[in-house]
């Protein structure tokens, strides 16, 4: 058995991560695969379309064996968080061999170089970090700048290597891959990296005429109302059939507009001292997010008036979702240094999954949870992560029209879907 390590957030499933599971798995030459999935809240600080449950079956449904969630502390995180979560999360099954991530060249010795300059940081790259940051720009422009001139100046790289590193420190799509590699490098892990290489439709791209289409082109037409058979081009039919009863249900889709009220209320609401806070709330910005949620009538015109050549909108977004979420930095770096993920948590399995959940009872290094009701959390980091994944999974179902589901908690009624071939 070899098993394949996967990082998800299926927001929806879509032919471009059926075609990535297919080639990771090729790559690896793994016979298993296990998706670590972000729950409800998602890295760019948005809702998820759907809530986890019904994303895990589309996954399971489409090939993928097990799907564990990524507690939403590190699923809502910076890209550095996020990462080293959903890496070490892997690394505590025990039992995942390799992970595969996509990246724009395919190029793993160049990510590679990349990360270690990131991780063990020479004093070289520190003065130019130091200097860019000095200057007022964002960290990940001045992560870049600075990274480029240790490459021209402190390495002795041929011109083509250091075009080839330069156009891999350009691509934002890449930032998740080089930090996957450094957590990797971090905990010491024995999983084995490979990357391949990106598929057609660019990240942010909204165009959904060839048959692999971004999950950002597929949420814009969701939120145009646009009929979901348009899609089927660029979905599995399994994600088509979730999608339709989740429709039909009135379970999704899902957007950040639906939690506006909440968001406004609770910046209007907020001392200072509570917005400074909030994790990545730093020089000031706190004064910015009040003043403007003040003046803003709706989400979309406070988030584009918070914005700024310093604070990207996915950072502002990531700051309102803690916000909504009540997620402080004393929340965050308490449970960060107890190590990171502190439980197991199983959303979907199919009957290969099932021979992955037997291997991990030996071979997991944390309690693996399938009923959320027979855990005792076994120490404060592991309670407090818990309270904020309950807490994201009661928030979140408010803004969904199904009342049935806001009603009761559901991280303590739903099961773990099984996926019977």
């Amino acid at each position: 058995m070899k098993v394949l390590g996967l990082i998800t957030e299926y927001n929806p499933f879509h032919n471009g991560h059926l075609y990535h599971l297919q080639e990771s798995l090729k790559v690896s030459n793994a016979t298993h695969s296990i998706a670590v999935m972000s729950g409800n809240f998602l890295q760019r600080g948005e809702p998820a379309l759907l809530h986890k449950w019904a994303r895990a079956k589309m996954a399971v449904s489409a090939g993928v064996d097990l799907v564990l969630e990524i507690p939403t502390l590190y699923a809502c995180a910076t890209a550095e968080h996020f990462a080293y979560g959903s890496v070490k999360l892997l690394d505590e099954t025990g039992i995942v061999d390799a992970l595969c991530f996509g990246s724009e060249e395919g190029n793993l010795k160049g990510l590679q170089l990349i990360s270690d300059v990131l991780v063990y940081s020479p004093e070289a790259f520190k003065c130019y970090l130091q200097s860019y940051l000095q200057q007022g720009l964002s960290f990940p422009v001045a992560r870049e700048n600075a990274l480029k001139d240790y490459f021209n100046k402190a390495g002795n790289f041929s011109e083509e290597e250091t075009r080839q590193l330069h156009s891999i420190i350009k691509n934002p799509n890449n930032i998740l891959s080089i930090e996957y590699l450094k957590a990797l490098k971090r905990i010491n892990s024995k999983i084995l990296p490979h990357t391949i290489l990106r598929v057609k439709a660019g990240y942010h791209s909204t165009d959904i005429s060839s048959n692999i289409a971004s999950a950002t082109a597929i949420r814009e037409h969701l939120k145009r109302k646009v009929p979901l058979e348009e899609l089927m081009g660029v979905i599995p039919v399994s994600t088509y059939s979730v999608l339709r009863d989740s429709f039909k249900d009135a379970i999704g889709p899902i957007f950040s507009h639906q939690y506006q009220q909440s968001i406004m209320t609770l910046i209007r609401r907020s001392s200072l001292d509570d917005l400074r806070n909030i994790p990545d709330v730093n020089e000031g910005l706190e004064n910015r997010i009040k003043e403007c949620g003040l003046t803003s009538n709706d989400y979309g015109e406070l988030l584009e008036n918070i914005k700024s050549k310093r604070y990207t909108l996915t950072r502002i977004q990531r700051i309102l979702m803690h916000l909504l979420l009540n997620i402080s930095k004393s929340d965050f770096d308490k449970i960060h240094q107890q190590g990171g993920p502190q439980y197991i948590r199983v959303l979907a399995f199919n009957d290969k999954g099932r021979e992955l959940l037997r291997l991990m009872k030996d071979k997991a290094r944390l309690p693996v949870i399938n009923k959320l009701s027979h855990y005792i959390p076994q120490n404060e980091a592991a309670t407090k992560m818990l309270e904020i994944d309950v807490r994201a999974t009661d928030l979140y179902h408010l803004g969904v029209k199904n009342s049935d589901l806001a009603l009761q908690q559901q991280d303590f009624l739903q099961t773990p879907y099984y996926h019977h071939h």
